[in-house]
């Protein structure tokens, strides 16, 4: 996923319909365009996580506690270098992913605050649907 399409994506998610816009006062946009730009967000999380060689990276460095580098990663999945880094690249533009660089090596690192923030969008949708089942009884 390039950065182009990450961009076409969260624009075309923030960017109101004609009727909405002219039916909504300024407040309203507001608050429509805020929720919008949320989800989008959430989004581009879970379109990340949507490949399984991410994911398995994902679990990967989860397995490992700690850091590890390109190397070490394409010693553990059946994928070529460049397709691991351009697959980490990706995890790391999401924010998924840290990095320290030590000589020639770049170590990877899992960020929990993006996949709390995927738990809890998801949560969130699943509280709404439990509400709304409690309604219906």
């Amino acid at each position: 996923m390039s950065t182009h399409h990450q961009r076409d994506h969260l624009s075309l998610l923030t960017q109101p319909d004609a009727e909405t816009t002219a039916s909504a006062s300024d407040k309203d946009k507001d608050w429509r365009a805020t929720g919008l730009e949320e989800d989008a967000g959430l989004v581009l999380l879970l379109e990340a996580l949507a490949n399984p060689v991410r994911f398995r990276l994902l679990r990967l460095l989860t397995r490992e506690e700690g850091t590890l580098c390109v190397r070490e990663l394409v010693e553990r999945i059946p994928r070529t270098q460049p397709v691991v880094s351009h697959h980490l690249r990706i995890l790391l533009f999401a924010g998924f992913l840290g990095v320290k660089r030590l000589g020639n090596h770049a170590y990877y690192y899992i960020l929990p605050d993006k996949l709390k923030e995927v738990r809890e969008g998801l949560a969130s949708v699943e509280h709404l649907l439990q509400q709304r089942r409690e309604d219906q009884l």
